[in-house]
């Protein structure tokens, strides 16, 4: 059980958000034929920042109301 979440740990810290070393951020990146779905994806997530901002904004006035 130990080893199982040990190689759960370190396979969650190899996925670190850091850029690896020597490479610049400001680097333009090539394409990848899996950019349609993460543009996609970002989209849905812009969607529902904005639904959830929406959503909090009604339960705010009903809650005025009462």
């Amino acid at each position: 059980m130990r080893v199982l979440i040990a190689l759960a740990w370190l396979g969650l810290a190899a996925c670190g958000s850091e850029p690896a070393p020597g490479g610049a951020a400001d680097e333009p990146r090539d394409e990848t034929v899996f950019d349609p779905l993460t543009d996609t994806l970002e989209r849905a997530e812009s969607v529902q920042e904005t639904l959830d901002r929406r959503a909090a904004e009604q339960r705010r006035r009903i809650e005025e109301g009462r």
